[in-house]
């Protein structure tokens, strides 16, 4: 029995490419789940069998939310490559897109919501908290070097072969820069962009790697598209992130290791294309999904849209800030499974709801988006700079 059904988008869907946003989508659905449980869930329940499959399972969220990340700034940069390769309004803006996110990593990081105390009491371990670095920090940073080098190298194939040959480097080099104490060589803030000697949780090497193989993949897809074989490439990335999986498996079993002690599952180059091979097999499934299913509810593709704004978000209701308690403030870590995943239900729920309606205030309202975004930035500067304590 065939099935008869279309997917219902929303307008230019196509022209944004649709299975990007329920990509992101599906990735910004577990990373929430994932830091839902890990904010409440009783850690007597962390030992279970069934958590550490959990856990692994959530080893590959960051790498699609990555991944989807550098797709979406591959495919909205070459879809209009002047626009994007020369100085101008809309760069400009996009340049202070990202600045903002960088802002907005290093607030969600400080320890006290007052600069004077942070001068007059951070203790070194305060500071090396404030320069650790986040996904937004990994983000930010990795794209505005993009857009840099848009903007330097002006053609977009040559773009494509140097964003591709960096991703080699970051990810066969990354092993070797995690073995280097970089601590007693730069700034402790440089370090926390190098690799884990700050504890930071996405250092450029290696998780910049997934956003530059996102660009790489926009770059791919959108010539397929262009010759009418975007069906035959998705294909055949499914055979490809098949056979990644399987070879990275093997080879991992063999007892044959180039590299000096590392942190294997974060910056192995075979973990990493096992990842790869995972979102690639992801991406597919969404791609062909898009045009076997009938979605009629407009918030996945909102959610994968405004993915960015949700993690902030998610991360100040859940974890907290220099503001407010977060959930895991108030209620701890003492909630049992079926309690958690309630709790993951409302927060979802809410967020949806917030995402939506700021989405659409953004599309309807421009001025009025601007105005909240203004007096919201402008009062928690204002606070951070003359609160005395």
């Amino acid at each position: 029995m065939s099935l008869n059904i279309k997917i219902v988008s929303m307008p230019h869907s196509k022209q944004r490419y649709l299975f990007i946003d329920l990509l992101r989508f599906l990735a910004v659905v577990f990373m929430i789940q994932g830091h839902t449980f890990d904010a409440l869930l009783d850690f007597n329940l962390r030992s279970h069998t069934l958590f550490f499959a959990h856990d692994f399972f959530h080893g590959f969220i960051a790498p699609m939310f990555l991944f989807a990340s550098g797709v979406a700034f591959g495919i909205s940069t070459m879809k209009k490559w002047d626009e994007h390769n020369r100085p101008t309004r809309h760069v400009a803006k996009r340049f202070g897109k990202f600045i903002g996110l960088l802002i907005i990593g290093y607030a969600l990081h400080l320890p006290y919501f007052s600069l004077r105390k942070i001068l007059a009491e951070a203790t070194p371990a305060d500071i090396a908290v404030l320069l650790q670095v986040d996904a937004l920090h990994c983000i930010a940073i990795t794209m505005l070097i993009l857009q840099c080098a848009v903007i330097l190298l002006k053609d977009e194939r040559r773009f494509t072969l140097v964003t591709a040959a960096a991703a080699v480097i970051i990810i066969f080099l990354s092993p070797i820069v995690w073995s280097i104490d970089f601590t007693k060589i730069v700034p402790l803030w440089l370090v926390s962009y190098i690799n884990a000697g700050n504890n930071s949780w996405f250092p450029l090497f290696p998780w910049s790697a997934y956003i530059l193989c996102g660009v790489i993949f926009a770059s791919i897809f959108l010539n397929a598209k262009e010759h009418r074989h975007a069906m035959d490439l998705m294909q055949k990335a499914v055979s490809v992130g098949i056979v990644m999986l399987i070879t990275a498996v093997i080879l991992l079993n063999i007892p044959l290791n180039i590299y000096p002690p590392h942190d294997v599952w974060k910056v192995n180059p075979l973990i990493i294309f096992a990842r790869l091979g995972f979102v690639l097999l992801v991406t597919s499934g969404v791609f062909f999904a898009e045009y076997s299913l009938k979605i009629t509810s407009k918030i996945p593709q909102i959610m994968g849209r405004e993915s960015l704004f949700i993690y902030i978000i998610h991360l100040i209701i859940l974890y907290g800030s220099v503001v407010n308690n977060g959930l895991q403030q108030v209620i701890l870590p003492t909630l049992s499974v079926v309690e958690s995943s309630l709790a993951f239900i409302i927060v979802f729920v809410a967020i949806s709801c917030f995402a939506y309606g700021w989405y659409h205030l953004k599309k309807q309202y421009v001025y009025a988006a601007m105005a909240v975004r203004i007096s919201v930035a402008g009062t928690f500067m204002y606070l951070f700079l003359t609160r005395p304590y």
